[in-house]
């Protein structure tokens, strides 16, 4: 039987003290299994956020009426990345699991507002909400390493992390039943629903965490990080309607910028900021961070603009466009997904032996071809399934291969702040070139058929060779690095 702790502060080491709290009761192999199908399917819905909505941008923006479709994805990212560590150490503080109840009410409240919604400023106010869900899967990943027996710990975030990707594969296929029989309003409808269900099952079943440790909440430094970078975000959206040279947009970058400075001078200021910009000091992490923020913007740009490309019909298009369904895109994104899936085993086992810095160099490289072929032939089928296939295999390996390179960036006691903090950035980054993709479309539409806009196929062109430019800078970043070449192996520059 293990013995759990809890941190308060007090006269210890480090302005800590150590205070049991107790054992853990014993139950059978059955019960941790039920619980760990209960957390594992409750994390599914972060994922279930992200590619079930994607693929219903098309109609949600046809039907409010809005050029501004990307904050869709942006806000939720943004929001769910920079709340996500605040609401870590809340969860440190109250409990993993009644934080995380918490977390699942806000959701799904978020989602109901966005399936009633009738106006766009109304579901970006949901969408938001729903930017909670990215808190759920590391506190119930949390949650796990704190309650399950130790023998059962690797199994269960194994079997957890491998049920994460195989929403790669499902969601398509769910939000094409969903869509294509009722309308966009129903996928919010799941997302509503999924999770109360879900979390009913946890406060019923599942045991709370024992271990309290408690922490400055780094409020101010969340709010400043987040109006920033949402400023520089409106900015980059509206300057082709505002004029890049009106005062509002200069505005907006200039408040951005100076919120950014002052957010930068508050975090040094802090025992426990929200990052710790000491570690940008190492090469090693610098090299990460940005090899992060183009990942997670490449994976992102990819399903973003696979959704629009494959569901306008040709006849708008004139040269993309199929008329596919939701249902028909999975065509393209559920064997892509299995490819993305099957990945992640083939850089385990490449960084066991090599590290994980080449699988990460040659994933920017798949990731980058696949986009340069998407942009430059897509009238075709056969064209678009190969370019995406490509494109998923650089996918899979970054998402696979990014994790691994952080611990080797790093010394064991800074794995946890460097994680949250590249974990940020890869928000940061998928909001950002989101934003930038659709500063490209909006600047190349064609027509307004039904408030729905109809890009041109050089906007296509220029977005896809846009993003295989972000993965070439990852590459370039990758290359860079001095850590990760061989296992078990932490090179980290001072």
């Amino acid at each position: 039987m293990s013995q759990l702790t809890s941190t308060f502060p007090g006269n210890g080491p480090g302005g800590s003290q150590p205070r049991q709290i107790g054992t853990a009761v014993p139950r059978s192999t059955a019960y941790w299994i039920f619980v760990l199908l209960v957390l594992a399917l409750l994390s599914e819905e972060t994922a279930y956020a992200y590619n079930l909505v994607t693929p219903a941008l098309p109609d949600m923006a046809a039907e409010l009426h809005t050029t501004q479709i990307a904050w869709v994805t942006t806000l939720f990212s943004l929001v769910g990345g920079i709340s996500a560590p605040i609401v870590g150490k809340i969860a440190d503080n109250l409990g993993k699991k009644r934080v995380l109840l918490w977390v699942v009410g806000v959701m799904a409240c978020g989602s109901l507002i966005v399936a009633l919604a009738q106006s766009f400023p109304v579901v970006l106010v949901g969408r938001a909400m729903e930017g909670s869900a990215v808190a759920i899967l590391p506190l119930a990943y949390s949650l796990m390493r704190d309650i399950f027996p130790r023998r059962l710990l690797a199994l269960a975030i194994s079997i957890a992390t491998s049920g994460i990707g195989l929403t790669t594969v499902l969601g398509p296929i769910i939000a094409g039943a969903l869509i294509d029989n009722f309308t966009y309003r129903a996928v919010f409808f799941f997302l509503a629903a999924f999770p109360v269900a879900l979390g009913a099952l946890v406060w019923m079943v599942v045991p709370e965490s024992p271990v309290r440790m408690r922490g400055r909440l780094d409020w101010w430094g969340a709010l400043l990080l987040g109006a920033a970078v949402g400023l520089i975000l409106v900015g980059l959206s509206e300057g082709a309607a505002w004029g890049w040279s009106s005062e509002a947009v200069l505005g907006c970058f200039g408040g951005g910028a100076i919120l950014l400075v002052g957010w930068v001078a508050y975090e040094r200021r802090l025992a426990e900021p929200l990052i710790d910009l000491s570690l940008l000091r190492s090469r090693a992490l610098i090299t990460t961070g940005i090899a992060q923020v183009t990942a997670q913007g490449i994976i992102a740009l990819n399903f973003v603009l696979l959704s629009f490309l494959a569901q306008v019909p040709r006849p708008l298009g004139h040269t993309y466009g199929f008329g596919m369904s939701v249902s028909e895109l999975a065509r393209y994104t559920a064997p892509s997904g299995v490819i993305s899936m099957a990945m992640g085993f083939v850089v385990g086992l490449v960084a066991r032996r090599r590290g994980a810095r080449l699988p990460l160099w040659v994933a920017f490289v798949f990731a980058g071809a696949g986009s340069f072929v998407l942009g430059g032939w897509h009238d075709q089928h056969w064209q678009v399934q190969i370019g995406y296939f490509v494109y998923a295999i650089g996918g899979g390996a970054l998402s696979a291969a990014i994790p691994i390179q952080v611990v080797d960036a790093v010394p064991a006691e800074k794995q946890a702040v460097s994680a949250g903090m590249v974990n940020l950035l890869g928000a940061i980054g998928a909001g950002l070139f989101v934003q930038l993709a659709f500063v490209i479309l909006n600047a190349h539409v064609g027509a307004v058929i039904d408030g729905q806009l109809i890009y041109t196929g050089t906007g296509f062109v220029l977005a896809y060779y846009f993003t295989a430019a972000v993965s070439l800078v990852g590459l370039v970043a990758t290359l860079a690095m001095h850590h990760g070449t061989r296992d078990s192996t932490v090179l980290v520059d001072d």
